[in-house]
C-alpha cells in the first residue's frame, strides 16, 4: 500500500490511547502503525532488509524478534566470531509521502553500535543530482550511538545525492539532547522516548517526546519514501563493543505514521 500523505503542523501535539483501542491524535488521522503484539514479526507489514554481509558483520533474520510483551528486539549478537546485527523494513509494504512518523524506542547502552529509525526513498533516481525532490533522501530520524559520548550520542541527518557517485549532500547532526531528560545524569538508553519526524514541503521538524529538536528546510524530499529501524555494528565503531555483554538489542514499542487532517 502506497499513501500520498501531507501535513504541515508542529509535531508536537501528544499522542491519546484508550485501552484497547486505536491509538489517537488530535488534528491527525492514524494511516499506518504496529504496536508488535503476538509473537512473532507481522510479515504483512515488515521485511527483512539487507540480510547478509554488511561490512564485517552479517545481517541476520535471528537477530530479529518480538518479546512476547509488545516490543520488537533487534539484537547484537556473536556467532562464530561474527556480529549479528538486524533490520527491518517496510520496503514494498508501506511508503508514504508527508506525515508524522515516530516510533517509541529504548536503545541500547554499549558504544559499538547505532540504533536508528530511518526512511529511504521507494523508487530512487540516481540520476536527480542536487534534487532531492525528484531523488527522494535518506530520513534519519533518529540515530543513537551509545550513552557517555561527548556528542551526546544522538543525531538526526538528511542525506540527498550530490555530484560523484560517493559524495552527498548533509543536514543535519550530531547534538546533545540531555537538556530534554527528566533527570540529570539519565541517558537516551535508560528508558523508552518517543522520535519523531514531521515532514512536509516546506521542511522536516525532527522531536523527541514531542519536543522540537531540529528544523530543516534542506533536502525535501518529494516522493514515497518506506520506514527502517536497525541496529547495526558499523566496522568504525566495533572495536568500542564490549563483547563479553552481548547479546544487547534495541527495544521498540510501536511505530506509528499519522496523516494531517484537513485540505
Amino acid at each position: 500500500m502506497k499513501l500520498i500523505l501531507c501535513g504541515v503542523a508542529l509535531a508536537v501535539a501528544p499522542f491519546l490511547m484508550a485501552e484497547d483501542a486505536a491509538p489517537t491524535r488530535p488534528g491527525w488521522d492514524l494511516v499506518w502503525h504496529d504496536e508488535f503484539d503476538g509473537p512473532t514479526l507481522d510479515m504483512s507489514k515488515w521485511n527483512y532488509r539487507q540480510l547478509g554481509p554488511r561490512e564485517s558483520a552479517l545481517i541476520s533474520k535471528d537477530s530479529v524478534s518480538l518479546d512476547g510483551q509488545g516490543h520488537l528486539l533487534l539484537t547484537v549478537k556473536e556467532q562464530d566470531g561474527k556480529m549479528l546485527n538486524g533490520m527491518i523494513g517496510t520496503q514494498g509494504k508501506f511508503s508514504a509521502t508527508y506525515g508524522l512518523f515516530e516510533a517509541r524506542i529504548q536503545f541500547p547502552r554499549m558504544q559499538g553500535q547505532h540504533g536508528s529509525f530511518w526512511m529511504q526513498p521507494d523508487k530512487p533516481d540516481a540520476n536527480a543530482v542536487d534534487n532531492p525532490a525528484a531523488s527522494g533522501a535518506e530520513i534519519d530520524v533518529i540515530e543513537f550511538f551509545g550513552a557517555g559520548r561527548k556528542d551526546g550520542g544522538t543525531a538526526s541527518n538528511i542525506y540527498w545525492p550530490g555530484p560523484g557517485d560517493k559524495k552527498k549532500n548533509h543536514a543535519g547532526g550530531t547534538k546533545d539532547f540531555h537538556s530534554l531528560l527528566k533527570k540529570r545524569g539519565w541517558e537516551w538508553s535508560d528508558d523508552y522516548h518517543a522520535y519523531a519526524v514531521e515532514w512536509s514541503p516546506e521542511e522536516y521538524i525532527f522531536s523527541i517526546d514531542g519536543k522540537v529538536t531540529y528544523r530543516i528546510k534542506e533536502g525535501i524530499s518529494q516522493t514515497p519514501q518506506y520506514m527502517i529501524l536497525s541496529l547495526l555494528t558499523a566496522d568504525w565503531e566495533v572495536k568500542r563493543l564490549e563483547k563479553s555483554k552481548l547479546p544487547n538489542a534495541m527495544k521498540v514499542d510501536w511505530v506509528r505514521v499519522w496523516k494531517k487532517k484537513g485540505p
